[in-house]
């Protein structure tokens, strides 16, 4: 839309007419590939893109109808969210084929599988490619195994609602606190790149499915208990997900896994959310003229007022000055 910045603006990596140097970058930031256009017209595409160890996501759009032929991926697995626009895939020789709509449906490339791709002239996506060490290191966590096979993700996920909506909203949060001014601490961002692999695990069905939705007998309920006791003691003092996961005498890896697991959310979500509620109770007893937002925020330890406020909002759907009002 005219005057609203496209996603990653300030990460430009391509913008060109020319083919032959769209094939170039794209295959320097994703995969090697084939690219042709259709009777040979130049290109409006433009790439803009981000990349950690466990994810890279892009905005890419071609602006003209194109086709990318790609080998197998071997060492990662390539997924595109439509934004806009459709574009047809085809994997397995033919055998798996789907249309993608803008805001309605992404599709999956896997390793040691060759695929198609072909764009409409008008198709944007998020374009995200994801290793395959760190993607199925996370899926073994989260199943409390070792993953010797690649996932078999289905061709295509509905974005529209349920787990494939959730995989959309996740890869929107990432891409917005990206765009953030000032950026974020990279921490934060790891957190919210694990997230985006938990939910991409959750919204497009594959044989480890199954297995992931079933509880399992080792998340105890004893780590949830004496988190969440301890959370609840101490949200007013400073606190790490490190030192909580020491307080519970559980790894890292294990209390964020057992989080996701039984809750849905990161531990440090969770320190958030009840930092937040506790705030909204004081400022929901209290008179506006014996204390202020900032200072409330403040000794709950959210130091940035503009970011507290938009988390807040998120949560309660109001301003915190609204609630203090009422």
């Amino acid at each position: 839309m005219a005057g609203v910045a496209e996603p990653l603006a300030q990460y430009p990596v391509m913008n060109t007419a020319d083919v032959d140097e769209a094939r170039h970058v794209i295959t320097e930031v994703y995969v090697p590939h084939e690219l042709d256009s259709a009777g040979g017209r130049p290109l409006d595409a433009r790439l803009n893109s981000v990349a950690s160890e466990r994810l890279t996501l892009g905005y890419l759009v071609y602006g003209a109808e194109a086709s990318l032929d790609l080998p197998p991926l071997e060492r990662c697995y390539h997924v595109n969210l439509t934004l806009r626009g459709r574009t047809e895939v085809t994997r397995r020789a033919g055998k798996d084929h789907v249309i993608t709509e803008g805001g309605r449906s992404g599709a999956v490339l896997l390793p040691g599988e060759a695929s198609t791709v072909r764009w409409a002239p008008e198709a944007a996506q998020f374009a995200m490619k994801f290793p395959r060490g760190p993607l199925e290191e996370h899926l073994g966590g989260l199943l409390g195994r070792s993953v010797h096979h690649p996932v078999a993700f289905d061709v295509s996920m509905d974005l529209s609602t349920g787990p494939g909506a959730a995989l959309m909203a996740a890869v929107r949060l990432l891409q917005t606190e990206v765009d953030r001014p000032g950026g974020m601490a990279l921490l934060a961002r790891a957190q919210l790149e694990t997230y985006v692999m938990t939910a991409l695990l959750f919204g497009v069905p594959h044989q480890y499915s199954d297995a992931l939705r079933t509880p399992r007998a080792e998340d105890r309920p004893t780590i949830m208990r004496r988190s969440i006791d301890y959370i609840e003691a101490h949200a007013h003092e400073a606190m790490s997900v490190p030192q909580l996961a020491r307080h519970v005498g559980v790894s890292t890896r294990t209390l964020q896994v057992t989080f996701a697991r039984n809750l849905g959310v990161s531990p440090s979500e969770y320190i958030r959310d009840t930092r937040l509620s506790r705030v909204h109770a004081e400022l929901a007893a209290a008179h506006p003229g014996d204390t202020s937002v900032t200072a409330r925020a403040a000794a709950w330890g959210f130091l940035h007022p503009g970011r507290f406020s938009e988390q807040y909002r998120h949560k309660y759907g109001e301003l915190p000055s609204e609630t203090l009002r009422r």
